[in-house]
């Protein structure tokens, strides 16, 4: 997946706004709303397949609010165009939109409020709105519902047939396929985006209902096939869980029955390949509290026989037969057997992984697992004891925290242990902007030194961005560090041991981001991802070193490399399905090797993610920590598991004596706390 965070403007460096959209890159943190839309767009076709099953809404107890008065000689003052140079036409029966066609990517149109204000939309649930492919060829139609500001948006589509009409409805607080996450204000909807995706054809469609309806609060009804169930303690069958045979097993030629004391027994006929499917009564298991599922069996044939358990891409046999009699398990782990490995050319904004290498397994939506039989003639009998999820721990090489994973004549460059009693202001920022999450803001006493760590510590507190008197007012306060303006250094390795919050919802990262100096004044210049007039070389880039959205569960976190702005040129490549093992107090230790066109990153010592090109940054950068709520694919934030803390234990860097340039390290500061005033 993709995450964007930082985004330029042009006028302005926009962080992007964490939003990612591909499973296979990296995610980010951008709110530009033309890429917003795009955001938006891509993710609706992940999550739905480009269509939207409709949703059925609860009723409501007063009558739907049209949102335009047709019958006013004024309607058409709340249409303009945003994108693509549509035509608009308002009649008494409806909102006539046409698109010529062009380069324009999302091309759309923007319906505000007749007076000027925001819609209190508040006793209602939702907002519909009836369209009709007026054109020759079917059309996604999309509809994005905005709150105060595009920060924060609710998005559906629905594809349309010519001439077919059909009701798009956005449900407050559901989105991309009526998924929960955050919702807008209903009390202050300031605008509706209606956009297309982009195409060299002509295209039209009318807007015939345009309301709010529904009771406040409505959910979507139930899809069977998204239900998700997290099986206690990860215990998928076994004694004392409740296990429907009938249900929850597809037999491809074995004969399966219940079996003693919550096992399943199963018989194979033998001489060929035969499977058993065991899935969830419906949807999925979510398993995020795991990095691997164990498969316990015993041989009660009479007969030697070799099972293989598939998860997702992983398919694992027993390591030796099991003799009749005999006990074994087998445990498949989520972690990929090779590493990651990032496309060599980047088509289009997001990229993801070459062939063969990574996974694409997500584990909070896991629909099944398959047993197998080996192929040897004769009838074989087992009994599948238990199944159990769960994550284990490993011991971490002793090199790791002492130096970079590769040898040559490295010198350390910069270590913060976090010891106290005070945090170095001459190093590090406590305030920066935010343009990623509009209901958190960064506050010093969020920002704990304690026991050698530095806890960034989130809760529900309302306050100002940045302890600022004039500073955004929201009710969510976390901490923030960055060394920007205060030290950068063009390639080493950046490593860092870090602890995940567990509370859903939360979004916290470690990565770099450049920054040219002074000598060239403004931030969004300073810290381009791309390549400025000024660059020698091939330009600056977003490095997440780890990013971490907390709906996962800690044992998964994304990386990326993200290039050329937020805007139209915007590439990415990078991949959110990076498990790991935590050490033995809950930590994981996380690195970026960064050489000349090379991007590799480790954790606890081991090699997750490589990208080899010859656009990997080459611009002085600067570390970064923060946490905030959202993220691209990420479960919605609940107040009651707050407040969570992410920990550092550490940052240490290091230089190769042959990369070591002039510009690496310290820059003369006043020591002000607040990164926009360095």
């Amino acid at each position: 997946m993709i995450r964007i965070r930082k985004q330029q403007l042009g006028e302005s460096l926009r962080p992007s706004a964490r939003e990612r959209t591909l499973s296979t890159a990296s995610p980010c943190r951008h709110r530009h709303a033309p890429f917003a839309r795009f955001l938006t767009a891509t993710l609706l076709v992940l999550a739905t397949g480009g269509g939207v099953v409709r949703a059925e809404g609860g009723g409501s107890a007063i009558a739907p609010r049209p949102l335009v008065d047709l019958t006013s000689a004024d309607a058409a003052k709340q249409m303009r165009a945003d994108k693509g140079d549509p035509t608009i036409a308002v009649d008494k029966t409806g909102i006539a939109l046409t698109f010529p066609g062009g380069p324009a990517d999302y091309p759309g149109v923007m319906v505000t409020p007749a007076a000027g204000k925001a819609w209190d939309l508040s006793p209602f649930g939702h907002i519909e709105a009836r369209v009709t492919n007026t054109g020759d060829k079917p059309m996604g139609i999309n509809l994005r519902v905005d709150g105060e500001s595009w920060k924060v948006t609710n998005t559906e589509s629905v594809t349309v047939k010519p001439g077919e009409s059909k009701v798009l409805k956005v449900i407050f607080g559901y989105q991309y396929g009526f998924k929960e996450g955050p919702a807008v204000k209903s009390a202050s909807i300031s605008e509706l985006l209606f956009f297309l995706g982009k195409s060299n054809r002509p295209r039209s469609f009318r807007i015939e209902e345009l309301q709010a309806a529904g009771a406040a609060g409505e959910k979507p009804p139930l899809d069977p096939s998204a239900v998700v169930t997290k099986p206690e303690n990860g215990v998928i069958l076994g004694k004392g869980v409740a296990f429907d045979v009938a249900k929850q097993v597809e037999a491809g030629g074995a004969q399966v029955a219940a079996g003693p004391v919550g096992a399943l027994a199963v018989t194979f006929a033998g001489g060929r390949e035969e499977t058993i499917k065991i899935k969830p009564v419906m949807g999925a298991w979510n398993l995020t509290e795991a990095n691997q599922i164990r498969v316990a069996f015993k041989n009660t044939g009479h007969q030697a026989v070799t099972p293989t358990v598939v998860v997702g891409p992983a398919k694992v046999p027993a390591s030796a037969p099991i003799e009749p009699g005999a006990t074994t398990e087998i445990a498949v782990s989520f972690i990929p057997a090779v590493s990651g490995v990032g496309v060599k050319e980047l088509k289009g904004m997001y990229n993801g992984l070459a062939s063969g290498t990574g996974t694409g397994f997500e584990s909070e939506k896991v629909k099944g697992l398959t047993i197998l039989s080996d192929k040897t003639p004769g009838p074989k009998s087992l009994l599948v004891t238990s199944i159990i999820a769960d994550a284990i721990t490993e011991k971490v090489p002793g090199w790791v925290g002492t130096k970079p994973p590769v040898d040559g004549e490295w010198g350390q460059t910069f270590a913060e242990e976090f010891d106290g009693p005070a945090l170095d202001y001459k190093k590090w920022n406590v305030y920066g902007n935010n343009f990623w999450d509009s209901r958190t803001h960064f506050s010093k006493d969020n920002a704990i030194l304690k026991n050698g760590n530095m806890i960034f510590h989130y809760e529900k507190k309302t306050g100002r961005h940045n302890d600022a008197e004039n500073g955004k007012q929201t009710d969510y306060a976390c901490g923030f560090l960055c060394t920007y303006g205060k030290w950068t250094q063009r390639y080493g390795y950046f490593e860092s041991r870090m602890k995940l919050p567990k509370a859903p919802g939360l979004w916290p990262a470690f990565w770099l981001m450049p920054d040219r100096g002074k000598a060239l004044g403004e931030q969004w210049k300073r810290a381009s991802t791309g390549k400025l007039a000024t660059d020698s070389g091939v330009g600056g880039a977003e490095f997440d070193i780890m990013e971490f959205l907390s709906g996962w569960g800690r044992c998964r976190f994304n990386v990326a490399l993200h290039m050329d702005g937020y805007g139209k040129e915007h590439k990415s490549v990078g991949s959110q399905n990076n498990y790991v093992r935590a050490d033995k107090e809950g930590y994981i230790t996380t690195g970026l090797l960064w050489t000349p066109g090379v991007a590799v990153i480790y954790n606890n010592g081991k090699e997750v993610f490589r990208w080899e090109n010859a656009r990997v940054s080459d611009v002085q950068s600067y570390l970064m920590y923060d946490m905030v709520s959202g993220g691209w694919a990420n479960t919605r934030l609940d107040d009651s598991q707050l407040p969570d803390d992410f920990y550092i234990d550490y940052v240490r860097v290091w230089q190769r004596k042959d990369l070591a340039s002039p510009e690496d390290g310290p820059k003369p500061n006043n020591g002000n706390p607040d990164e926009t005033k360095n």
